[in-house]
Order: C-alpha cells, then sequence, then structure tokens
C-alpha cells in the first residue's frame, strides 16, 4: 500500500496511482481547533505548530497537511491585546481564534531598503518543519509554503498600496519584485536543504479578484515560472496556490510550470482539469465551507461529482479549495476518504 507521500508524488508528476490522493488543505486553522489550542498559539510556536500537524496527519484519513503562516520564536514583539510587531515594520493583529492579518506597513517605497531583509512568515514556516517527527515526514506529504512574490510585496508595501502602484508606477514595482526575488529563491533553497520534498507556492494575492490577467502575466508569471524552475533544480516538487476566481488566467498559469495548482472553489473543475492537464496536475477544489457541521450529505454528493469529472486521468488531487475550516467535522475527512477509496 502506498505511503501518502509517494501518492502524492506520483500525482504531481502525473502517473498512474491506486487511488486518487485525499488531501484537504488541512493548516493550521484546523489543525489547532484539533489539538485545542487557540489559533493564536499554534501560529507564534513553531514546535505547537508542528505538534498540532503530526497529530492531524496521525489520526486522520488524510495523505498530507500544509505548514503555513507560522512564526518563530522572538520574532514577532506583542505591542498591545492581540496587536504585534514582526520585522520592524508589519503590525499585525492574531486574533485569539483566527488567521492573522497585517493591519499596517511602515514600509512607504517600493525602494525600501526592508524589502530585502524582512523576512515575513519563512522562519517560522521553516522551524516548523524542522520539528516535525521524521515519521511523519517520511509517511506523508508535508507542503512547507514559500510565500510569492508578488504576495510578499503585496504584505510588506500594502495591498491597497500596490493595487494603486500597479497602474502608476509599473516600473517602480517591477524592480522592487525582481529585486524581492532574490530573497524569495533564497528562501526555497533553505527550504529544501532542511529536507523538504514539497514546497506550497503561496501566491494568494495574485487572485482574479485582485487584479487582471494581463497584470498576472507582467507581474506574477515570471516570478512563480522562476520559483518553480528553482524548486525543480533543487529536487522537490511544487504546488501553487492562488485564491479565488482564476479561470480567465488558467492558460497562464499552466505556463507556469508548477507540478500541480491548488484550485480554488469557485474555479469550475472541468474547466481546470481540461485546460490544465496533462502539463499541471489538478488539487481541489470541494467548498470547504461543506466540511462544516450539517453538510454532510452535500459533501458526499460534491466529493463523487469531483471525483467523476476527473475519471481516470492522472494528476488530480481530491482536495477543498482553499483551508479546511477550524470548525470542520471529524465526519467531513472520513467522506472525502470514503469517496478516494470507494
Amino acid at each position: 500500500m502506498l505511503s501518502g507521500r509517494t501518492l502524492i508524488e506520483n500525482a504531481l508528476q502525473k502517473k498512474t496511482v491506486p487511488r486518487i490522493p485525499c488531501f484537504p488543505l488541512i493548516d493550521l486553522a484546523f489543525a489547532s481547533a484539533y489539538l485545542k489550542q487557540t489559533l493564536r498559539e499554534v501560529q507564534l510556536d513553531p514546535e505547537l505548530h508542528a505538534e498540532a500537524l503530526c497529530t492531524c496527519a496521525e489520526q486522520l484519513p488524510v495523505d498530507g497537511v500544509y505548514i503555513n503562516l507560522c512564526l518563530d520564536y522572538g520574532q514577532s514583539k506583542l505591542i498591545k491585546d492581540d496587536t504585534y510587531l514582526i520585522d520592524q515594520a508589519l503590525t499585525l493583529v492574531i486574533p485569539e481564534n483566527d488567521v492573522l492579518s497585517i493591519s499596517s506597513t511602515d514600509i512607504q517605497s517600493l525602494d525600501d531598503e526592508r524589502l530585502l531583509t524582512d523576512e515575513l512568515f519563512h522562519p517560522g514556516m521553516l522551524s516548523a518543519f524542522s520539528l516535525l517527527q521524521d515519521s511523519i515526514k517520511d509517511r506523508f506529504s508535508v507542503f512547507v509554503g514559500v510565500t510569492g512574490t508578488f504576495s510578499q510585496i503585496s504584505f510588506l508595501y500594502g495591498i491597497p498600496e500596490l493595487m494603486i502602484a500597479l497602474l502608476d508606477q509599473p516600473e517602480a514595482v517591477h524592480r522592487a519584485l525582481d529585486k524581492r526575488h532574490k530573497i524569495v529563491l533564497q528562501q526555497i533553497r533553505e527550504v529544501t536543504q532542511s529536507g523538504a520534498r514539497f514546497i506550497w507556492i503561496g501566491e494568494g494575492l495574485a487572485s482574479g479578484s485582485l487584479i487582471s490577467p494581463r497584470q498576472y502575466r507582467d507581474f506574477v508569471l515570471p516570478y512563480e515560472q522562476s520559483m518553480a524552475e528553482e524548486i525543480r533544480r533543487q529536487g522537490a516538487l511544487s504546488l501553487l496556490h492562488i485564491c479565488g476566481n482564476v479561470t480567465a488566467a488558467l492558460p497562464d498559469i499552466k505556463r507556469c510550470k508548477a507540478d500541480g495548482f491548488d484550485l480554488d472553489y469557485p474555479v469550475d473543475l472541468q474547466t481546470a482539469l481540461d485546460t490544465l492537464l496533462p502539463q499541471v496536475a489538478v488539487k481541489g477544489n470541494i467548498n470547504p465551507t461543506l466540511f462544516l457541521p450539517g453538510q454532510e450529505e452535500t459533501l458526499r454528493q460534491a466529493c463523487v461529482e469531483a471525483k467523476n469529472i476527473a475519471g481516470k486521468r492522472n494528476g488530480f488531487i481530491m482536495s477543498t479549495g482553499c483551508l479546511v475550516p477550524r470548525d470542520a467535522t471529524l465526519k467531513s475527512f472520513q467522506i472525502m476518504a470514503e469517496t478516494v477509496q470507494r
């Protein structure tokens, strides 16, 4: 019987697998609840982060987990209540049981030198991976997040400010992206040198809800292509994630040449499979709200439909479209697992 790690490896390489991999997107949101810890505690503590993910991998019928949005020890400084400062530049709000958000940034220029030094979430995610049990890394696909270049600039400079700069200062944006991309490539090397086999390229802010297909081609795609090439050069496998409806950008996403694409639920699965396969594996894309209580039969129908749409094509991984919610039921994981095993 193949391990979850091997199933995901084969699926990303578009090889034949004995069953569709079952890989709902478990990260710290659900894992913290499953460990009965607050989400804030797990975000601020790589050791607790690793423990939560290991527990989910061992006890749930899944083939892998994600390391996402973790801060390293000492990287954050409490200002007051639920407000923290990281890298002497970003002010974060970290609620007790919700994902952190960036409330403000001290970086006011696209030429600010801190665009070359601030680490964002990389140290925490790297630490969490190093603290995972070796047995988990051997048996499951553990995806370590490396935030995409465009999204890193968005976090550091500010999302509204960057959206305006795409129109008013395109050359300055490219200059900032070129500089930051060197940091991103170094982050990839650090993650792969730590032993990671799977890299999750988190490019959520390249969503079709925020930028146009042309802007995606100009400001995002070249850097994603470079990331995918570097990951492959380091002997690892890549999975690109972009939030929201990216239907119009699918032909360009195919050109990224990542091993797989983490498909969010607003995109039609049939369209994505027809566009991306066989070059790019497709992971997705059940609506994650169906993992909440009272949705069991609707979830079962959605999983069966996704399986039927995928058919016998190689390169499909059953998953949620975006993160499993904190209040997901255990029955939901069993339903998805039963569907792929049937």
